[in-house]
């Protein structure tokens, strides 16, 4: 290429190289946010999605945890009423609340050992 044929095309050679230079810049450095979870993190929005949805899965893990946490306290609150108003014990409520007790016990044993499991 003679220096001739690069002053004539100067404007076309320019161009060429913004637009290199525009699209290595745009593949290379994708848009980034702060992380919700580490503050000092950068996360591009896959990323960031993730993050949010394991953030809304562990919040209805925990809202389902406490509505069983209900449930049992007004069965237990609803016998303790029922052997109050009647005044005998009702062994079928009592069974009942005992199973429910034992049911919540167990499936909480059974999360927290998946979740070791998990971190291990």
């Amino acid at each position: 290429m003679k220096i001739s044929e690069l002053s004539d095309n100067w404007p076309k050679v320019f161009a060429l190289t913004v637009l290199t230079a525009l699209l290595f810049w745009g593949y290379g450095c994708p848009p980034k946010a702060q992380s919700i979870l580490h503050p000092g993190k950068k996360l591009t929005r896959p990323e960031l999605q993730i993050e949010l949805d394991t953030i809304i899965a562990t919040i209805e893990f925990r809202m389902s945890d406490l509505e069983e946490q209900e449930r049992i306290r007004n069965l237990v609150f609803k016998n303790a009423l029922v052997m109050v108003d009647g005044g005998t014990l009702n062994p079928v409520g009592v069974i009942t609340g005992l199973a429910a007790l034992y049911g919540a016990m167990s499936a909480g044993k059974q999360v927290k050992d998946r979740i070791k499991k998990k971190k291990g």
